[in-house]
């Protein structure tokens, strides 16, 4: 293996293991190439051990390679029906789902999608499906990428703070799911291809997951609560989530943070607390907009 670039085998092998983020894994013909070609972790014993550091370089590897999130997207190996069908006679030949090329989108208000205003607000929904290859131009100057599928249908439950009350006319683009059938993948690339003409924020749960979701979504701002709600907030029933993501706290701890972001964090893991969005939409906690980086 002296090519420089992931192929599938690669890819599949280290998204599967740093979502697990062992640091520790019998050696493979893959782990040897990392070692050998970009010298990240290290082989002894037939293990191939790597740290936090190796890990995160991993993801940012992948990210100037193929501008795709190892964690949360699929290898792009695959094309559309469509495109197949340009030349190949079984159009459904090493293709995508059908439902890849589309991406679901809402608005407060109107959506403003090829310099067209189109209602939605008027009837409680999800929004549009739209086929995200079609779409020329976006005229919200903000486009806020959500995390789960419940807000989308709940936008106007959303209580703004005053610094997130322009969001009101924003874009709210569905992530997807880690399930095939709705890939994150079509969603990342739509929200990234407007990094340099659109402000784009992510709202995710309040947790380090979510966190590390806002990290790698491409946005450089974030729709959360404050700090002091975190630590306010009190419900019934045992808080499991934070313990499943001591991963992504590790991840986290590698990130130089804004300050804001940073206390928000902090809180997090002290007091071993997290926030749902379904939580913010029920209990109507106030949302503001934080920068991720100073």
């Amino acid at each position: 293996m002296s090519h420089s670039h992931f192929n599938k085998i690669q890819y599949d092998f280290f998204a599967r293991h740093l979502r697990a983020d062992l640091g520790a894994v019998k050696a493979t013909q893959s782990c040897r190439w990392m070692v050998d070609t970009h010298r990240l972790g290290r082989i002894q014993d037939g293990w191939w051990f790597y740290t936090e550091q190796d890990r995160a370089a991993i993801i940012e590897l992948v990210q100037r390679e193929l501008h795709i999130d190892l964690l949360f997207e699929h290898f792009p190996d695959k094309s559309t029906r469509v495109d197949n069908a340009l030349s190949h006679n079984n159009e459904k030949f090493n293709a995508f789902s059908v439902s890849n090329d589309f991406v679901l989108v809402n608005a407060l208000q109107t959506l403003q999608l090829n310099g067209r205003e189109i209602e939605v607000g008027s009837i409680s929904s999800l929004g549009l499906y739209v086929n995200a290859s079609k779409i020329n131009s976006v005229e919200h100057q903000y486009i806020v990428l959500v995390e789960n599928l419940a807000v989308m249908a709940n936008l106007k439950h959303l209580a703004f703070m005053d610094n997130a009350a322009h969001l009101k006319n924003a874009l709210w683009l569905y992530r997807g799911d880690q399930k095939a059938i709705q890939s994150t993948h079509k969603a990342y690339a739509f929200f990234r291809s407007f990094t340099a003409s659109h402000q784009l924020l992510c709202f995710a749960d309040v947790d380090p997951k979510g966190l590390e979701i806002a990290l790698s979504s491409g946005a450089n701002k974030i729709l959360t609560v404050q700090a002091k709600s975190l630590e306010t907030f009190n419900i019934s029933g045992i808080e499991k989530d934070f313990y499943n993501q001591i991963q992504s706290v590790n991840y986290l701890k590698s990130k130089t943070l804004s300050e804001d972001c940073q206390t928000l964090f902090v809180t997090i893991c002290e007091h071993k607390k997290t926030i749902k969005q379904e939580h913010i939409l029920a209990h109507q906690i106030p949302v503001a907009v934080v920068e991720l980086f100073n």
